[in-house]
């Protein structure tokens, strides 16, 4: 490429990339609220602007809670305002991403050029992704979007020029996000590993210096999120769900699932279900645990001759752990952790492409060209993805339709068709719902109340 058109297109590339966010998720803003946004936002005290305050001292991720209290103020309960944020935030992680992964490949050795290329080919990939719709569509996704924006923010400050001033911001990102969702405080071993990866060689003196401000913040945070009792509540209630050992087991099928859905992305439902957790001799289990095995040694084995490749799989690996680990959580296959998951999976696999064509000039021409119909093909999904978040009945029948043996959302579907007064389509399935999840009381109440309703109209 000339150096002129070269650097256009450098100049260029941030702003395009943003561009193709707002296309894809333009059709966002048509969402309404949806299952989760209704506890998490619009009956939640602590995300209205008039008691926001009162209830700081018992709320969780207070920052994402002071997003919504603030819209609450500026524009009251309308959905497409929070949906807008939402793709806003996403746009920016976006643009922060695709920097970041520039500064990466140049700092492993790809000229100017060619690091643009191939981060403006994998951030293209990953921030279409039908996965990041959990993120980004989805309001009550929120919290892993403003949480990503700061862990890019500080990732980007302290991997750059060794400033006072990048050294505030990156411990101010380091405190932020975490308060946004906790699931952040893994921010500095994200550091750690980029150091060990594709950081020029430093002296230990400089790293810690890099390093330093990035654990202060992560440790005040830490301190922050441990005085709010609603934290240390939910680990309790996770703690007596499942001790850490069994927790541990049924993580590693859960979070084997959570990748399934990056290749496979028109699997992706609001809805996923849980796995069986098989015994630890079970060969299922051992064949999941030889792949996180695997992939974590061949990160470590490559971190040298193929640095930029380990970043993404160290990336994707990290971003999975908090929330994939010694904790069970109600929902353990929620997708939001693909949303900086998946773009270690995307800049590993886009890697690996590059290595197998010949990393040569070819080579980049042709990832161009799989990144441009992958766009195509992914955004295109993405946008009808999008629509069903306007349609409760569309969204919970989308996720009956990809998980038939799966009692809720069965029952949610039920519950949509109910407000929509088709009764008779709401029993169908509410009971198809109670005979896959007989446990579900409210799901049974509620299937009382419509075969009532239908047994008076005749």
């Amino acid at each position: 490429m000339p150096d002129e058109p070269a650097r256009r297109f450098e100049r260029a590339a941030p702003f395009v990339i943003a561009g193709l966010v707002l296309v894809v998720f333009a059709n966002a803003a048509n969402g309404i609220f949806v299952f989760d946004d209704i506890g998490d936002i619009t009956a939640n005290p602590s995300a209205k602007a008039e008691t926001f305050f009162a209830r700081l001292g018992v709320m969780n991720r207070p920052l994402t809670k002071a997003s919504y209290a603030l819209q609450d103020l500026v524009h009251g309960p309308w959905a497409a305002g929070y949906h807008a944020v939402n793709v806003a935030l996403h746009a920016v992680a976006t643009v922060m991403a695709f920097g970041l992964l520039r500064r990466a490949l140049r700092f492993a050795g790809s000229s100017g050029s060619a690091a643009t290329t191939v981060a403006f080919a994998v951030t293209a990939l990953w921030a279409v992704h039908p996965a990041l719709t959990e993120t980004v569509t989805y309001v009550s996704g929120r919290s892993m979007g403003v949480s990503s924006c700061f862990v890019l923010g500080m990732l980007l400050a302290a991997t750059g020029e060794r400033t006072t001033g990048n050294r505030l911001i990156a411990v101010a990102c380091a405190v932020l996000a975490p308060l946004a969702r906790e699931t952040a405080l893994i921010a500095p071993v994200m550091l750690l590993w980029w150091q060990l990866t594709v950081q020029p060689s430093e002296s230990l003196a400089i790293s810690l210096r890099r390093f330093t401000p990035v654990l202060i913040g992560a440790a005040i945070a830490a301190i922050v999120i441990l005085a709010l009792p609603r934290h240390t509540a939910l680990i309790g209630d996770s703690l007596a769900r499942r001790a850490p050992p069994d927790a541990l087991l049924g993580n590693l099928h859960a979070a084997t699932d959570i990748l399934s859905y990056w290749v496979t992305p028109w699997r992706v439902t609001i809805d996923p279900p849980t796995p069986l957790a098989w015994g630890w001799s079970d060969a299922r289990t051992l064949a999941k645990l030889a792949l996180f095995a695997g992939l974590a040694l061949a990160a470590l084995a490559l971190r040298r001759r193929a640095p930029v490749f380990a970043l993404g799989i160290g990336l994707a690996l990290l971003a999975l752990a908090p929330s994939n680990t010694l904790l069970w959580r109600a929902d353990p296959v929620a997708l939001k952790p693909l949303y900086l998951g998946g773009l270690g999976l995307t800049l590993a696999a886009s890697m690996l492409l590059l290595r197998l064509a010949g990393n040569s000039r070819a080579a980049l021409s042709f990832l161009a060209t799989v990144a441009l119909f992958g766009t195509v093909l992914l955004g295109s999904h993405t946008v009808a993805r999008n629509a069903l978040f306007a349609d409760e009945v569309a969204l919970w029948r989308d996720a009956a339709d990809k998980a038939p043996d799966y009692g809720r959302p069965w029952i949610m579907l039920g519950y949509a068709l109910f407000n929509e007064g088709r009764y008779a389509e709401a029993e169908a399935a509410l009971r198809r719902g109670c005979d896959l999840d007989p446990l579900d009381e409210q799901g049974a109440k509620a299937l009382g109340l419509v075969q009532a309703i239908l047994a008076n109209a005749r």
